[in-house]
């Protein structure tokens, strides 16, 4: 599971970008994780980014994340893919 969205990087837009969520850790309080900007899947991760949300225990984390995501204003346009 990944996003696709156009990003900006270092004043470069990046058009159609797989944006991947990583790095879990937490408690069922809160949880973070890091979103890795690519250029696509095949490449390294060009930005990095921390985000948090409160989980619920009855869903998938790695899902949860992406739905948290999709919430955010940044990224209502992004697609799954």
């Amino acid at each position: 599971m990944a996003l696709k969205q156009t990003f900006e990087f270092n004043g470069v837009e990046v058009p159609n970008g797989y944006l991947k969520v990583t790095d879990f850790a937490g408690s069922k309080l809160s949880i973070g994780f890091s979103l890795a900007y690519k250029a696509s899947a095949e490449h390294d991760a060009i930005k990095i980014e921390r985000f948090n949300f409160v989980p619920t225990m009855d869903k998938n984390f790695i899902q949860q994340a992406y739905e948290h995501l999709k919430e955010l204003p940044q990224f209502e346009n992004a697609s799954n893919c």
